[in-house]
């Protein structure tokens, strides 16, 4: 990616759409030679509408290349009022994209599963009946967001949703990838051990991979009340039951699967080496930091995280750290001078053994603490972007919006690294 609006909050390498509204990353794989991130996208406003799938591809994690649209709405069809989140799967020596078609937006109960194949053009043919209606569970509502996997041999795909008791995960047979079998929930709120978080009203795009010799279930979760909506990402570590007629996850270590208030909805993608990778939504200033005037003005809202791979920390909590390829991005070493390292470039990383500690600073001298940390810890910054990863903690995602004048000031301790970030050339 290049920055091409002038806006400094830009991201320089990070990917986002040409223009308008981001959200959701969809539709992960690698094929033809390629890695393929879609997203969730509306290409006429900077606010959520009019939902088809963008899509972007790369070499090498590092240089992304924007492809023609993937699935868009088709007025009278399933997908008449957008083609939601879902993925990409392997069919058949080709490729599939699996996702939430919804008839009307405004009624979510409308939400069933359609599967669309490339055609002879190698574009994406979207089909006219549904995989999967809206499932018939007494109470389940908000059903969406399906994410597949094979289990012994044995194709399932789970679904977000709603119950009165909270989140839920209904899981299909989906070996007939045209024809899915539902067999019940994989996960309710009410079933989640004491002791383990379980927040939420309704649970939005479920991820279900294998890490070593255990199974980690992510859920995008969100609460309405009186107040602003609540979000998060809640990741469970546990194992699978597979003994029943339909699959059964049992977790048994919850954590929160980022610290910051600026990720949501990220996608898995599970390597041929075994690795596991993610995407992740960052939107737009939902604290008001950056007004909604200024955002419709720059004429995009929302971008995706760097590509960063699951791991499991020693007390079995799903952590993140950054995808080892983005080393490729280092570009010119920066001065870390006494413990500090101060700059204004626009994407730049450091790393330090000891702790850091992050402000944002002016020439009249005005501090505004951004993110510290006492322990080992490595900062990627991109335009507006910020992610911080430790070793045991995990990341902290957030949106930081410099004003005319600032610049990045960050104590350092222990040894430390710091480079300008760049795309290298093709």
């Amino acid at each position: 990616m290049e920055q091409r609006t002038g806006d400094p909050h830009e991201p320089r390498w990070h990917l986002r759409a040409p223009q308008g509204w981001l959200n959701d990353p969809n539709g992960i794989g690698r094929w033809d030679g390629r890695w393929h991130v879609m997203y969730q996208w509306n290409p006429d406003d900077t606010v959520w509408g009019s939902i088809r799938w963008g899509h972007a591809s790369s070499v090498d994690l590092l240089r992304w290349e924007h492809e023609p649209v993937a699935l868009a709405p088709r007025p009278g069809a399933p997908d008449g009022g957008g083609a939601w989140s879902g993925v990409a799967v392997p069919d058949g020596g080709d490729v599939a994209l699996v996702y939430s078609a919804v008839r009307d937006a405004s009624d979510t109960g409308t939400a069933g599963v359609a599967v669309a194949r490339r055609g002879a053009d190698g574009g994406w043919e979207q089909p006219d009946r549904l995989a999967a209606p809206h499932p018939d569970l007494p109470g389940v509502v908000d059903v969406r967001d399906p994410f597949l996997l094979t289990v012994g041999g044995r194709r399932v795909a789970v679904q977000g949703a709603g119950t009165p008791a909270g989140g839920a995960v209904v899981v299909h047979d989906a070996d007939d990838l045209d024809d899915w079998r539902l067999l019940g929930t994989l996960l309710q709120a009410r079933d989640v051990p004491a002791g383990l978080a379980a927040p939420g009203h309704v649970w939005e795009c479920p991820q279900l991979v294998q890490v070593a010799d255990r199974w980690v279930l992510l859920v995008s979760w969100f609460e309405r009340g009186d107040g602003p909506e609540r979000l998060g990402v809640t990741a469970y570590t546990g194992h699978l039951d597979v003994t029943g007629a339909a699959p059964r996850f049992v977790p048994e270590v919850a954590t929160a699967f980022d610290h910051g208030p600026d990720l949501y909805a990220p996608q898995a993608y599970v390597c041929d080496d075994g690795r596991v990778l993610l995407w992740g939504w960052s939107w737009e200033s939902r604290d008001g930091t950056r007004p909604a005037d200024e955002v419709a003005a720059a004429g995009w809202a929302g971008l995706l995280t760097c590509p960063r791979e699951l791991v499991l920390a020693a007390d079995g909590r799903a952590v993140m750290r950054p995808a080892a390829e983005l080393v490729g991005l280092r570009g010119a070493p920066l001065d870390v001078e006494r413990g500090l390292l101060v700059t204004d470039a626009p994407a730049w990383r450091v790393a330090a053994s000891g702790g850091l500690a992050v402000s944002l600073v002016d020439d009249a001298g005005a501090v505004v603490d951004v993110w510290s940390t006492d322990g080992p810890a490595e900062l990627l910054v991109d335009g507006s972007l910020l992610e911080a990863f430790e070793p045991d903690r995990g990341s902290t995602t957030r949106r930081v919006y410099r004003r005319p004048g600032q610049r990045w000031r960050v104590g350092v301790a222990g040894d430390a690294a710091a480079h300008v970030l760049r795309v290298p050339p093709a």
